[in-house]
């Protein structure tokens, strides 16, 4: 089983020799792996194509949920099986798949997990893995992508807090596999899984197996109401908040923001001139390396 790793050396804020550990790990093993470090955005599709046609069984993504999602991107529909070491800020589809967040514990699941199927998103015809959305959360994570030098949970923060002052709420026009529903929302998510990465349970109802995507409104409200709902949003009972929060499920999703608008897809920012985004599932899109589903939870 050969194993090609994919390393982000800037993910996070962490700092560590990633080929001195697998050497560690795999020496004696007689487990053939070899290792790249991507350069720019859109390196870890190009390389985890590359690991495909040269026949590695297992590609790793060792970085933050944009080199997962552009690792994983090459591995739709292929029998390659992908594999995870978090190690962004965020790390969304990890916390998801239940996968250790610290390094040694998710490198001695990659020989231990077997792997299992799990859904895709695509956006505009792009692919998304974990978590998407229009709007807020989307500005966000462009200020965050553009305008930080620092990775790390506490930029995200203040670019949240900055936009969330700053910003108001955005009609939106939504079909439902079909159905329209209208919201004035002041963030639209639609979701694989049941959170964002550092821990947001923003959509406690979603499976990442289900072949459904979740659509998660936050309604126009106060501050004040924000911030009292704002515990809920970290145990998973966002949806006892109805006066602010609606969720809906479906295969396809066309969202309609009314002008052209920013849209993130596991973190990474694009751009629709014209306001339009549409949504639809891919059922049991990757297989991936992760410890066994837990009844009754969700992920």
């Amino acid at each position: 089983m050969p194993y090609f790793f994919i390393v982000n050396p800037n993910a996070g804020n962490k700092q560590w020799n990633v080929e001195t550990l697998l050497e560690k790990k795999f020496s004696g093993r007689k487990i053939h792996f070899e290792m790249e470090f991507t350069r720019a955005r859109g390196h870890a599709t190009e390389l985890a194509a590359k690991a495909v046609l040269s026949g590695f069984t297992h590609v790793v993504a060792a970085g933050g949920d944009g080199t997962i999602r552009e690792t994983a991107a090459a591995l739709i529909g292929k029998d390659t099986v992908l594999g995870i070491l978090p190690c962004g800020s965020g790390n969304g589809l990890a916390r998801n798949l239940y996968i250790p967040l610290g390094f040694s514990a998710a490198l001695e699941g990659l020989l231990e997990w077997d792997p299992r199927s799990i859904d895709a998103g695509l956006a505009n015809g792009r692919p998304f893995f974990c978590a998407a959305g229009v709007g807020l959360d989307a500005e966000i994570a462009h200020d965050f992508n553009s305008l930080s030098r620092r990775r790390g949970i506490l930029p995200y923060v203040w670019y949240a807090a900055k936009r969330v002052l700053a910003c108001g709420p955005r009609r939106v026009i939504a079909r439902l596999d079909g159905t329209r529903v209208e919201m004035e929302a002041l963030l639209t998510a639609v979701l694989n899984g049941v959170q964002y990465g550092g821990g947001a349970r923003i959509a406690p109802g979603a499976y990442i197996d289900d072949g459904f995507l979740d659509l998660c409104f936050i309604k126009k409200a106060s501050l004040p109401r924000l911030l009292y709902a704002l515990p809920a949003l970290f145990s998973g009972r966002l949806a006892e908040h109805t006066a602010i929060y609606a969720a809906f499920k479906a295969r396809v999703i066309e969202l309609d923001c009314g002008a052209e608008t920013w849209y993130h897809l596991d973190g990474e920012d694009f751009f629709s001139e014209d306001g339009k985004v549409k949504f639809s599932v891919i059922p049991g899109a990757i297989k991936v390396l992760a410890p066994k589903p837990f009844l009754g939870r969700g992920g």
